[in-house]
Formats: C-alpha cells, structure tokens, sequence
C-alpha cells in the first residue's frame, strides 16, 4: 500500500462514505505482508487491452441451449448494474431500485451477450485491470461452455480442446488468475470481508446465484449429448431462476467442485480459477461497500486483492503446498476435491453443505464408503450435486429429497451414461429414451462396502451378460429394467455414518456469524 498522509479531502471523503452507506463500520486496517513492494507493472496499467476469442468452429455453441445462454447474458447485465452502482454513489440502491433493475433483466433476459464495459463505463475506467481480469476469465467461462455445447465433437475431442483453451489463458495473458486452490478462509477472513453479504443480502443473493449457475452448468453439459443438456438445463435452470438467485441464507459462495464435481475432478484447474475469479468478486464487493475507506485505500485494497488471485502471484508453488499454513500461501485443498480450496471455518476433511449437514468430499455421500477412482456417479437436486458410490446410492439418495433430480450413472461404456431426470412425484425418466429401453441394471445387495461392484449399470443386456459371465458369485442376479429398479428401495446403508463438524464451528448455531448482519471477523 502507499504510504501517505490522510489529506482532509480523504477525511472528508470517509465520512460521505459513511452516510452513503448508511452504516458506522469499524476502522479498516488492510493486511499488507503478502503485498509486493513494486506491482508489476501490467497490474498498474490503464490503457485497455481487447482479448478475442479463440478461434474455433464451437464459439457461441452455448446459442443451441438458448436457455442457459440468456441466463448467462442477463449474468453479464447484473454484474454491470451492480458495479455501476456501487462506483457512481449509488449504493444505497443495491436492495431497492438497482435490485429492482437487476432481477427484472434477470426474468426478461437479453438475446445476446451485452458489453459489460460500456453497461459499467463509470467502473471500468476507475477500475480498468480488474476489468480485464473479469472480462477475460468470463471469456474462458464462455468459450469453455462453447465447447460443452458443441454438437459435433467427441467427448475426448472436448476434453482436449478445454485444455487447449486453457494453456491459451494461462500463457498468453497478463490478467491469468491461479490455477492453485487457495485458502478460501484466509481471502473471505480480511478485515472487511462479508460487509457485502451482511449489508445487502439480497444483491449479495444474486451474485452467489450467477455464481452458482456458472459452477453448476459445467456438470450439466459435460459428458451429455446436446438433446441431454436441454433437458438436464430445463431441470437445473428451473433451480436456478426459482431458488438459487433469491437464496440469502448462504454461508459463503457457491464453489465450483461443490456443484460439478465431475468437472472439476477431471479440470481441477479450471474449477480453481473460476472459485478464485468467484472469491475476487467478493472481495472487490466488500471493499467498494466500505464506508470508512478512502477512494485512496480502497483502490489499493483492490489492486492487492486482484494480486492476491493472480497467477503470476504464485509461481513456483503447485497444489499441495503450504509454506504459510493458514495463510494466502497455504495451496492445501479439501479431501477428495482437488479443485477446491480450503473452506472458511471448515476442516479440509469435511464440508459443511445447506440443508444436508456436514460431508465428506472423498466419500459417498450416502453410504460413507470412500469414492472409487472411476465410474462416477452423481445426484443433482435442490441446489446441490453429490458424488456417490454406485447407483443404489443415487437412486436412493435422489428419492429422499424434495424436488427433481438429475442422476448421471456411469455405465460399462464411458462415452455412454445413463442420465435420469426425476418429475416432482419422483418418477424417473431416461434423456436418451433408447438407452433407457435398452439399460439394464444389476443390483445384488449385500454391504455397502461392496456396493460399487454388486450395484452397476449397463447400457444393454449383452454388457450386463459379459459382466455376470466374467463374475460368477453374480450368476443368479438377474437384470432389471428400468421400470423396475426405479421402484425399487434398498435397505439403509449398513456403513453409513454422520460426519461431524470440528467443535465451535459457526453451522451448529452457536456462532454469530450469520445473514443477520453481525458478520464474523
């Protein structure tokens, strides 16, 4: 940080903060022993630097999934308002007006992508490097999505291009955030972190809702045809425009292993990149919302915060690394997630997910047993995906909660899951209607700790005879149908076990840190 004198324009300044936002904060010291001594000097550049697309026959695929693509437009509209807002004196109309602005873009979105710069001219010229950081991992959100959608391409094909755009972001631009998972409690831990959340609930909701949509339509697409994806999006774009962007009993941000853990195993550096974009919103959110800050400091709060996340900030380390326990240098991730970063006030053993309690990333969610190495299985339902075991599991788990339910079964051929998309009386139907007259399951159950291999699901009735045939102890198993194993209900899990939160933790009620206002420090 600049060390000067406090000018009486400054003072002056702090206290017409302070009657904009209507609150009295308490004094703002900004950490500076992580802040290098000399920024680079693209970090203090200011003249716009334009970054196209990267060439490919797949840029603006995500139009074929009209749904998600003016969701993700009326994305870009509500950052812009918001930040336009909070720049131009206006702050004080982030729960009334511009909240009524934003949500009605959001129900009427746009049919094409808006320039966010020129929505928010008044932030991009005072803020024009975080523009850039911004605009440009938001271009690799998109064109990743591009390729999800693309209709031609094969599963390996995607893959391949996805890491081609990715080493095209990470050594080709300046603005490159870390693909390191860093320490999500130190970033949310500064001294003027949840002012945002706490302060204005309601525009604090939706960005954690853009949020949670842009973590949890990588799931949605990856691995599925296109005429999967439309019907997988109808089910979770539903959950996001009714539930998700209206949510302000969250404890901290969507992340993007939380919400597409299949993604984010297979590209665990993309999910960090785009939970570590995700964390700079929010800090630049807390920070433009603090009263008692001069312009002076907080321009500089935003400079060291954009440092905080970029890649050139941490050469040299690799995830797993923790020179600075606890700290911004502290690479450790959460067990079983590499693409997740450490979670304010939880363990890395255990994670602590709304509605459903504390979890383990490494194990199934439903039967406790630690996750295989392949065939993934997940449940996604009311906001939420799940990793589990085998199908039994996803199937069971999926019938135990309200609302409807996406289950990707991976089956014996890897280009070809089985995805089910449950009704509201919990029906299932099969996206791909021949793969769901043809599938066939094997269910011979025994305990749990053997589920992933007397539980499977096969593509046709030859895969499961291959399978029986080479697994004699599964000679008398007969296949099911689909009709008949959505029936069907196991018994409780015999391995089953409620993971438990470290003593004093703030999710068991006995901390104060809550949407009430009284953020924790």
């Amino acid at each position: 940080m600049r060390n000067e004198k406090t000018t009486r324009r400054d003072l002056l300044r702090a206290g017409f903060d302070s009657l904009l936002f209507g609150m009295a904060l308490p004094e703002v010291s900004i950490r500076t022993e992580d802040n290098p001594i000399t920024f680079p000097k693209w970090l203090t550049n200011e003249k716009q630097n334009e970054v196209s697309y990267t060439r490919g026959g797949y840029n603006f695929n995500v139009y074929y999934l009209p749904a998600l693509a003016r969701d993700l437009n009326a994305v870009g509209v509500g950052h812009s308002l918001a930040y336009e807002a909070l720049v131009t004196g206006k702050a004080k109309t982030l729960e009334s007006k511009t909240y009524a602005d934003i949500v009605h873009v959001l129900k009427n979105p746009p049919r094409f992508a808006p320039n966010e710069r020129l929505l928010a001219n008044t932030f991009s010229r005072r803020y024009g490097v975080l523009e850039q950081v911004f605009e440009q991992t938001h271009l690799l959100h998109a064109q990743t999505v591009d390729v999800l959608a693309n209709a031609k391409m094969t599963q390996s094909g995607k893959e391949r291009e996805i890491e081609q755009l990715y080493m095209v972001y990470e050594t080709t631009l300046p603005y490159a955030i870390t693909p390191l998972p860093l320490n999500m409690g130190y970033l949310y831990g500064q001294p003027y972190s949840r002012r945002f959340r706490n302060n204005y609930p309601k525009t604090n909701g939706l960005f954690w809702g853009y949020h949670w949509l842009q973590g949890a339509m990588y799931d949605a697409l990856y691995g599925k045809t296109p005429d999967e994806q439309k019907q997988v999006y109808e089910v979770i774009g539903t959950q996001y425009r009714e539930t998700e962007l209206y949510r302000t009993d969250r404890n901290f941000m969507p992340m993007t292993g939380e919400v597409s853990p299949r993604f984010s195993l297979r590209f665990p550096e993309l999910a960090n990149v785009f939970d570590n974009l995700h964390m700079l919103h929010d800090m630049v959110n807390d920070i433009l919302v603090s009263g008692d800050m001069t312009q002076r400091q907080k321009d500089d709060a935003v400079r060291l915060a954009i440092w905080r996340v970029m890649a050139a900030a941490h050469k040299g380390y690799k995830p797993g690394d923790a020179p600075e326990p606890g700290k911004w240098r502290d690479y450790r991730h959460m067990d079983g997630m590499p693409g997740m970063g450490q979670m304010p006030d939880m363990p890395r053993d255990a994670m602590f997910m709304p509605g459903m309690g504390w979890m383990s990333m490494a194990s199934c969610h439903h039967c406790s047993m630690p996750m295989a190495t392949k065939d993934l299985h997940t449940v996604s339902a009311d906001g939420w995906t799940m990793r589990v075991r085998c199908p039994l599991c996803a199937r069971d788990m999926s019938a135990e909660t309200k609302g409807r339910a996406v289950l990707h079964l991976a089956t014996e051929d890897t280009n070809r899951p089985l995805i089910l998309v449950s009704d509201e009386q919990g029906n299932l139907n099969a996206t791909n209607t021949a793969l769901g007259k043809s599938a066939v399951f094997l269910e011979q159950e025994a305990s749990h700790a053997g589920c992933a291999h007397w539980s499977q699901a096969f593509t046709d009735r030859t895969a499961f005879d291959r399978f029986v045939t080479a697994n004699p102890e599964y000679a008398k198993s007969k296949p099911i149908l689909l009709a008949d194993w959505q029936t069907r209900q196991g018994e409780k899990p015999d391995t089953y076990f409620k993971k438990q939160g470290p003593p004093g933790n703030p999710f068991d009620g006995a901390a104060a840190d809550s949407a009430d206002g009284k953020g924790a420090k």
